[in-house]
């Protein structure tokens, strides 16, 4: 996207990690569309979701995807949990007619302390966030907890050689390469966990996947 270039590249990576403001609303609402339309769809295989199935997505962004869920979970709940107010207003207009049916539940709120109970979800994911987590072992270990035995999380990525390729602020983004998400994974107490790739136009999607049993 042309105007995307003109912003300095320290703005444009904060608007990355959250957006806000007429940038956020609009530009940033576009790229997310646009730029992780072929991750979100790999995500939502990957997860193989049922129609009874309760599902969080941590990091909504516009709500693309949490609408796309909740058209298959029609006997269960997709709920989101994001850090931006923009983003939390612009997923809401996008899902007014399940959250208004209680099939979509938004909330704002950090993923490093998520208000939900001990095994709430049968299936959580997360795409293009882990960049921005201060405390990422922190974060997974919450994931954990919220998941049920059985569970399974998904979470897409860019790895590390495809991160130092792109025009980002050091200081806002961090890079993992595959093997550092599966070891946090890992680490959170997640089992059998492991790297689906898929090629796509401009990236390869990956995506770590583990379970809790």
């Amino acid at each position: 996207m042309f105007i995307a270039k003109l912003i300095p590249s320290r703005i444009f990576s904060l608007q990355a990690r959250k957006p806000s403001g007429i940038i956020g609303r609009f530009l940033m609402t576009k790229i997310f569309n646009d730029g992780n339309a072929e991750l979100n769809s790999f995500v939502k295989d990957i997860l193989s979701l049922q129609k009874e199935n309760k599902v969080l997505e941590i990091g909504f962004g516009p709500g693309k995807l949490i609408n796309e869920m909740a058209a298959i979970t029609t006997d269960g709940v997709v709920t989101g949990i994001d850090f931006s107010q923009v983003m939390l207003k612009k997923a809401s207009k996008l899902n007014k007619q399940y959250i208004s049916k209680g099939k979509v539940i938004l909330r704002k709120g950090e993923c490093s302390s998520l208000p939900f109970e001990n095994e709430s979800f049968d299936k959580l994911c997360s795409i293009n966030t882990l960049y921005f987590w201060k405390e990422p072992d922190k974060n997974f270990s919450e994931m954990f907890r919220v998941i049920k035995s059985g569970g399974k999380i998904v979470i897409g990525f860019r790895d590390d050689k495809q991160m130092n390729n792109l025009n980002l602020s050091a200081d806002v983004f961090r890079y993992y390469s595959q093997e550092d998400v599966l070891n946090m994974l890992a680490g959170a107490g997640f089992a059998n966990a492991h790297i689906k790739e898929k090629e796509g136009r401009q990236f390869v999607s990956y995506c770590a996947v583990a379970n809790k049993v």
